[in-house]
């Protein structure tokens, strides 16, 4: 997870406004991510109450996506591999940051 956020900060582009994400992979690792217009800041655990996405993961599957450009569907979402409250705003930042 850390390489993939490094390399995120790397290739980000930019948003158009201010977003906060949350991730929490294999339950074990929690980060708050700001992905603003300019910049993208990372920060270890929960620092907000609220983020704009929260995005609960397996690694496994965050390798997968990040790396091999893998698109994930209904069966991540049901067998819990994938939880977001918002999947429109997971492919935002996905893409800033590819």
């Amino acid at each position: 997870m850390e390489k993939i956020l490094e390399e995120a900060k790397q290739n980000y582009k930019g948003m158009e406004k201010e977003y906060v994400y949350y991730f929490v992979v294999d339950d074990t690792v929690k980060k708050t991510v700001f992905a603003k217009p300019d910049v993208l800041e990372i920060e270890d655990g929960k620092v907000v109450d609220n983020a704009d996405c929260v995005c609960k993961i397996s690694s496994e599957l965050f390798k997968k996506i990040w790396y091999e450009n893998y698109k994930p569907g209904m069966k991540e979402i049901f067998s819990g591999e994938l939880k977001t409250n918002s999947p429109d705003l997971l492919q935002k930042f996905l893409k800033a940051c590819k």
